[in-house]
C-alpha cells in the first residue's frame, strides 16, 4: 500500500490504527503492518510475507506467497523535434540502466491527439532499450493489447472493464488507440541557437504561438487529459516519465487545476524530463523575443511613418495599429508560454512527481524517482471469507485523515492453489473477469458436455469436452504476411461443487497460424478441447468462457453436470459420438478416459451431422467381477423411432484394470438416429443411448 498526500508526496509516519481494510465491504483484521523504505524493498525484493499473530510481527512461513505490487512506468514522448527526440532516447536508455522494483513493467507511448502505445508493457528491459530507438517509427497498437501484461499482472477490477463490455454482452476492448505519431513539424520548445537564421524563425513562432496560444493551450491540456484517462484505467501505481520539451497551456488555472486533480484521482504521478537537456540558451530565450516585440510596437506608436516621397504610408501605420490592438495578447503569451519549463514544473510537483531540466546528469533524479516507487507499507490480514468461488473480492482501504489517499490492488480473484502453478496466467485472469461479468457474454455458441467414466465408489473419473465452432474466431493476417492468418482462442473452464466452492481448473491459450489455404476448412470445423476429471461422487457446475483474442469476442457456457453412481452391479460410461481418433496420444494422458489404445479420441458434443460425416461410437464396460456370466453387448439403431438394426454380440475379455472400452462404428441415416447400447452380465443390464440428426444429401 501507498499513502500520499494531497500534494501526491508519500506519507511515512503512518501507523496501524490510522487505517482500515475491508473485503467487499466487509472489515478485516489486520495482523500485521510495517513501512518499508526503499532501502530494504531493494535489498529484499523476493521478501514473502504470512498473516502474523499480532500486529507489528510477521514471519515468513513455508508455502507463503511473495508480496505483489505492480509498478507501471510509461514512458511518454512528447512535444519532441528531431534534435529533442534523439536526446530523449538517450534519456530513456539511462533510465533503463537502473535496478527496478520488481513486478515493474515498463511501456512505450507517444503522445500527440491521442495516446498511442507503440511498445506494450514488459519487465524485459533489453527489448526495452532496443525499442526505444525506434519509437517514432513503430506502428501504434491497441492499448489493451499494449497494457495485457499490466492488466493481468495483478487481478483488478479494471480488467473487467478492459475486457468485458456488457452493454453487448461480448468480451471487447471498450476502447481504441491507433494511428498518428509527433508531427515532425513540430518545434516548439527546440533548443534555440544565436546565429540571425534561428532567431528569425523563432521570431516567427513567436507570432503564430500569439495568434493561437489558446487553440495550442487547449489542444496540449487536452492531450494530458486523454493520458491521465488512459492511464488511470490501468491496476497499480502510474509513473508517467514525461519526456517533453515543454507544455503549453491556456492560461486558466482552474483547467489546469482540474487537470491535476484528475491525474491525483487516476493514482497517476508524473515526472517531467526537459528533453533539451543543458543549453547554453535560457529556456526563456523566446519570453524574451516577444517582450521586445512588445516593446517595439509601444515604440512604433510614437509616430507615423512616411514613405520617401511624402505620401502617408497608410499600410504601414495600419500594420503598427493592428499590433497595437493585440499588444495584450503578445503579453500574456510571453508571460503564459514562453517558459514552458514552469507548467511542466508544475504538473510534475502538483502529481506528485518532479522536472528534471537543465541538466545531463540523471543518475541522482533517476535514482529519486526509484525510491519513490520503492516507499509503501506491507500489511497482511487473513480473509474472514474461505469460499474460493473464482469471484473478484474488492479490496477498499480508509485512513483516518482525510486528505490522504492509498494507493493498493483493487481487489483478487479468489482461485484455491489447484496445482504446482498457484500464479494465475494472465489469460486465466482475464477468463475470470469475464464470468464474474453479468450477463454472461454469448458473442457465438460454446458447446460443452461431461462425460462419466469409471467410479471406484469414491471418485468417478469423467471428461469435460468443450467444442468451439471454427466460425467464432476472428483470423486476421500474419504480419509478416507469408500467405497466412493468425487465430488465437483462449479457454477457461472452473469446476465448482454444490457450495459453489472451485475444485478443479482448465485452461488453454492456443494460438494458431493457419495457412490460407486452409482458412475455408477451418471454418466449417470446430476446435475441441478435453480436460480428464477425478471428482468426489457429487453434484457439480462448470462455467467455461471461450475467448476470441483477435475478434475482441467471447461466448459461455454453464453446465451442470453430476458424477454419482447410477447403478449397482455391471456399470458403463457415457456412451459417446466419436469425431475423429488421433493415433500418437501423449504418455500424459495415459489416465485420461478418452484415450483409446494410445489413441486420443475427439467426441462431437454438437450431434448436428453432415451426410458426409463417418462417426464412431465410443462407451467402456465394467463387468461385476462378482458375476461369473460372460458379458454381452447389444447394439440397436433407430431412425425416426423406427428400428433399422438389432445385434447382439459377446464382449472381449477385461483388461488389467478390469475395464472393456470399445470403439464401433456408428451408423448414418438421414434423419434423427438414434444408437441404443445395452451391456448385458447375466440377469444385470445398463443401457446407454446416443442421439444425433443427419442431414440430408
Amino acid at each position: 500500500m501507498v499513502v500520499l498526500d494531497k500534494h501526491g508526496k508519500p506519507v511515512k509516519n503512518l501507523k496501524a490504527a490510522d487505517v482500515q481494510v475491508l473485503e467487499d465491504n466487509v472489515p478485516q483484521q489486520i495482523t500485521s503492518f510495517r513501512f518499508v523504505p526503499p532501502a530494504e524493498a531493494q535489498a529484499q525484493p523476493a521478501r514473502t510475507s504470512a498473516p502474523a499473530t499480532a500486529v507489528g510481527t510477521a514471519a515468513p512461513q513455508p508455502g507463503s506467497r511473495p508480496l505483489h505490487t505492480v509498478n507501471l512506468i510509461c514512458l511518454v514522448f512528447h512535444n519532441l523535434d528531431p534534435v529533442a527526440r534523439s536526446r530523449a532516447i538517450d534519456v530513456v536508455r539511462e533510465f533503463l540502466k537502473n535496478d527496478l522494483p520488481r513486478d515493474t513493467y515498463i511501456g512505450i507511448f507517444v503522445l500527440d491527439d491521442r495516446l498511442n502505445p507503440v511498445y506494450p508493457f514488459t519487465n524485459n528491459k533489453q527489448e526495452l532499450a532496443g525499442a526505444v530507438g525506434n519509437a517514432f517509427m513503430l506502428r501504434p497498437l491497441d492499448f489493451v493489447r499494449a497494457s495485457e501484461a499490466a492488466l493481468t499482472a495483478n487481478p483488478t477490477q479494471v480488467s473487467i472493464n478492459t475486457v468485458v463490455n456488457n452493454a453487448t454482452h461480448t468480451a471487447s476492448t471498450t476502447f481504441q488507440v491507433t494511428g498518428g505519431e509527433v508531427s515532425p513539424t513540430v518545434v516548439t520548445g527546440a533548443e534555440v541557437s544565436t546565429d540571425i537564421g534561428a532567431n528569425a524563425v523563432r521570431g516567427n513562432q513567436v507570432t503564430e504561438s500569439r495568434d493561437f496560444s489558446h487553440i495550442t493551450g487547449m489542444r496540449e491540456t487536452d492531450r494530458i487529459i486523454n493520458m491521465v484517462t488512459q492511464f488511470g484505467r490501468l491496476p497499480g501505481r502510474k509513473t508517467v516519465l514525461l519526456l517533453s520539451t515543454g507544455l503549453p497551456t491556456t492560461g486558466d488555472p482552474d483547467r489546469f487545476q482540474s487537470m491535476v486533480a484528475k491525474a491525483n484521482a487516476s493514482d497517476v504521478t508524473v515526472y517531467a524530463i526537459d528533453a533539451s537537456g543543458l543549453t547554453e540558451t535560457s529556456s526563456a530565450q523566446a519570453g524574451k523575443l516577444a517582450l521586445g516585440q512588445v516593446a517595439g510596437v509601444s515604440r512604433s506608436q510614437t509616430a507615423i511613418s512616411r514613405a520617401g516621397n511624402g505620401v502617408d504610408n497608410t499600410m504601414g501605420a495600419l500594420g503598427a495599429a493592428k499590433e497595437k490592438s493585440r499588444q495584450g495578447d503578445t503579453m500574456n503569451d510571453a508571460v503564459r508560454n514562453s517558459d514552458m519549463q514552469a507548467s511542466l514544473r508544475a504538473l510534475a510537483e502538483d502529481t506528485g512527481g518532479f522536472l528534471i531540466a537543465n541538466t545531463n546528469e540523471f543518475r541522482k533524479p533517476f535514482q529519486r524517482i526509484v525510491d519513490d516507487m520503492e516507499t509503501h507499507y506491507e500489511l497482511t490480514y487473513r480473509p474472514t471469507s474461505s469460499k474460493y468461488d473464482g469471484r473478484l473480492r474488492l479490496i477498499q482501504i480508509k485512513l483516518s485523515h482525510p486528505d490522504w489517499k492509498a494507493e493498493s490492488r483493487t481487489g483478487y480473484f479468489a482461485v484455491p492453489d489447484l496445482s504446482e502453478f498457484a500464479t494465475l496466467l494472465p489469460h486465466e485472469i482475464i477468463g475470470l473477469a469475464v464470468l464474474d461479468s453479468k450477463p454472461l457474454p454469448h458473442a457465438f455458441d460454446l458447446h460443452a458436455a461431461v462425460f462419466n467414466f469409471h467410479s471406484d465408489g469414491q471418485n468417478r473419473q469423467s471428461a469435460l469436452v468443450i467444442e468451439v465452432p471454427g466460425q467464432a474466431l476472428t483470423a486476421t493476417p500474419s504480419p509478416g504476411g507469408g500467405g497466412t492468418h493468425v487465430l488465437r482462442n483462449q479457454i477457461l473452464a472452473v469446476i465448482k461443487d454444490a457450495g459453489g466452492q472451485i475444485v478443479d481448473k482448465f485452461s488453454l491459450d492456443a494460438p494458431y497460424e493457419i495457412a490460407d489455404s486452409k482458412l475455408a476448412e477451418l471454418r466449417v470445423t470446430p476446435l475441441v478441447y478435453t480436460h480428464p476429471l477425478d471428482l468426489p461422487l457429487g453434484s457439480y457446475t462448470a462455467e467455461i468462457v471461450a475467448m476470441d483474442r483477435e475478434g475482441g469476442r467471447a461466448g459461455s457456457s454453464v453446465l451442470p453436470f453430476d458424477t454419482s453412481n447410477a447403478e449397482p452391479g455391471i456399470g458403463m460410461s457415457s456412451a459417446l459420438l466419436i469425431r475423429r481418433i488421433e493415433p500418437g496420444a501423449s504418455a500424459a494422458r495415459a489416465t485420461d478416459p478418452l484415450t483409446f489404445k494410445g489413441q486420443r479420441l475427439v467426441p462431437f458434443v454438437e450431434t448436428a451431422l453432415a451426410p458426409e460425416t463417418k462417426p464412431y461410437a465410443y462407451f467402456v464396460v465394467y463387468p461385476n467381477s462378482t458375476n461369473r456370466a460372460k458379458p454381452k453387448v447389444r447394439v440397436e439403431f433407430r431412425v425416426g423411432g423406427e428400428l433399422l438394426a438389432d445385434q447382439t454380440t459377446d464382449l472381449p475379455a477385461p483388461d488389467a484394470a478390469g475395464a472393456i472400452p470399445m470403439v464401433i462404428r456408428a451408423a448414418v441415416h438421414t434423419g434423427q438416429c438414434e444408437l441404443k447400447i445395452t451391456s448385458i452380465q447375466g440377469d444385470e443390464s445398463v443401457t446407454r443411448t446416443l442421439t444425433y440428426a443427419v442431414a440430408a444429401k
